[in-house]
């Protein structure tokens, strides 16, 4: 296998593995990015949280370890996913301590920003402490956010509508036998949902309610939903619309939506902080990709709304793992909502790691494929517009060798663009029945602007002004996969001003 898999701006883990961002937060003068990561094998194991900071979004850099799961309430799966939030000028960060049988919340706090101190009362929360409805296996990922005076939590449960609770052995008996294997008859019971939390002071915490409920947007795969609501994240727009982003396991597709086991939704609605409930103007996939989970959020201090996504999935193969690492995260974007719609642009920091331009006049392709003269690469950002004429399909094909091609296009006939990796590189498996193609409706149209990201090991695709994006990890030989092709099938289309940057 060819090695060199490793993003140039992309966000990824030194070594081991990594998975969910955690503590997204602007604190002391930087954007800190926590992460999900097992820093000893390029697989899944006791988590830590992994610390990267920066000034712009592009350029990183590694600071120790944030937590270690060195603690008998964190023993079997570790320091989980949570969130970060400033208090008194201390940064405090709120994380679930997962065992098998059990899920808790726990809290550390630091003076500094790099070196944290857990709180000897952990775990200061736990789902007996709350209410009956919280199952207290699938309590978990709190996300800490502070409105007026009281702070107010939102993490993953699953809820119990009749309020009866499975008990667990006891621990004595747990200790006896593997702790990753629940007992033969045990099983799970209720359904995944959201809970909100409140609290004046971050240790003591009252239950509100759960979020999800039965409502027009919100029909029964949403509300009955067979796994958990992870990594939730909640912010006001610019424009005063509320929020939620959330990452359902499970979630059943839906036509060309929800085609990955585990999907990453928007809702915009109205959140009450009285019941706990969340009413639902609009529900949304937040990328129609195959790689990307545990969207969340910080807010700058010019008000930008920032989100930064784990560019990878569950349930896959991971190709570099054969460099001993396993572990990526898409380039931040900047997050608005226009007429109830998520749009979702680049970081304009990113302009200014633009090198090496190259513009080209509008070209016309009649049912074949060219190559245009000084663009390619495979560190690159593409624009183009798409004019789609009679064409029965048109697009792009990146990443491109002798045998090798990765292909993004405008279906016509179906009114969709499609995502095609079958001939990407080093073949990925997973769970879904088509790991290779994935699709996004836009209807028919006469013009597509496309802003695309290409960084070694995978596109992330924004269309329409980010109206649209698409993201996936591919496996190409990253010393020959470097050939841009535009290409038309079935008639002419047209594009219009191609521009090809270095990012550097």
């Amino acid at each position: 296998m060819s090695a060199g898999y490793r993003p140039r701006y992309h966000v990824s883990v030194p070594f081991g593995w990594a998975n969910d961002p955690n503590g997204t937060i602007y604190y002391n003068g930087k954007a800190h990015l926590f992460y999900q990561n097992y820093p000893h094998k390029p697989e899944w194991g006791p988590m830590h949280w992994g610390h990267v900071v920066t000034e712009d979004f592009v350029h990183w850099e590694q600071r120790p370890t944030a937590l270690y799961p060195d603690q008998p309430y964190e023993l079997v799966c570790g320091c989980c996913s949570g969130s970060a939030v400033e208090k008194d000028g201390q940064l405090y960060l709120m994380y679930t301590a997962a065992q098998p049988m059990m899920q808790r919340q726990c809290l550390a706090v630091s003076d500094d920003g790099d070196h944290f101190r857990k709180d000897p009362g952990n775990p200061i929360l736990t789902a007996e402490m709350l209410s009956a409805e919280i199952y207290e296996e699938d309590f978990r990922d709190p996300r800490i956010f502070k409105q007026g005076d009281t702070y107010y939590m939102i993490a993953g449960i699953r809820y119990l509508e009749d309020g009866i609770r499975i008990e667990p052995a006891p621990t004595d008996q747990r200790e006896k036998t593997n702790p990753l294997q629940p007992s033969p008859e045990h099983k799970k019971e209720g359904w995944g949902n959201l809970g909100l939390l409140k609290s004046d002071d971050l240790y003591n915490w009252s239950y509100v309610g759960h979020l999800l409920y039965t409502q027009p947007e919100l029909n029964q795969d949403f509300y009955r939903l067979d796994g958990v609501y992870e990594c939730p994240d909640y912010f006001v727009a610019d424009s005063g619309e509320e929020v939620l982003l959330t990452s359902p396991q499970n979630l059943p597709s839906s036509g060309s939506l929800y085609q990955n086991i585990h999907s990453v939704l928007y809702m915009t609605g109205h959140l009450d902080f009285e019941t706990g409930r969340f009413s639902v103007d609009h529900v949304g996939e937040v990328d129609s990709g195959f790689d990307f989970y545990a969207a969340q959020t910080l807010r700058m201090p010019d008000g930008r709304v920032i989100m930064i996504a784990w560019k990878e999935m569950w349930d896959r193969s991971f190709p570099s793992r054969e460099e001993e690492w396993a572990g990526t995260y898409t380039l931040p974007r900047e997050l608005t909502v226009e007429d109830g719609q998520l749009i979702q642009k680049p970081v304009r920091e990113i302009c200014a790691c633009r090198a090496n331009p190259v513009q080209k006049p509008e070209v016309t392709v009649d049912d074949d494929e060219i190559s245009i003269p000084g663009i390619e690469g495979n560190v690159i950002e593409l624009k183009f517009t798409l004019r789609p004429g009679n064409a029965r399909r048109a697009g792009v094909k990146l990443f491109c060798s002798e045998d090798q091609e990765t292909l993004l296009y405008y279906d016509r006939q179906e009114g969709m663009i499609v995502f095609d990796r079958r001939r990407s590189g080093v073949p990925i498996t997973g769970r879904e029945e088509d790991v290779d193609r994935r699709v996004c409706e836009i209807g028919v149209r006469e013009s597509i602007d496309f802003d695309l990201f290409l960084d070694v090991s995978s596109l992330e695709a924004f269309i329409d002004g980010g109206r649209h994006t698409m993201t996936g990890n591919v496996y190409p030989d990253p010393l020959r996969a470097k050939e841009i092709r535009f290409f038309a099938e079935g008639g002419s289309a047209s594009f219009d001003s191609p521009e090809k940057y270095d990012i550097i």
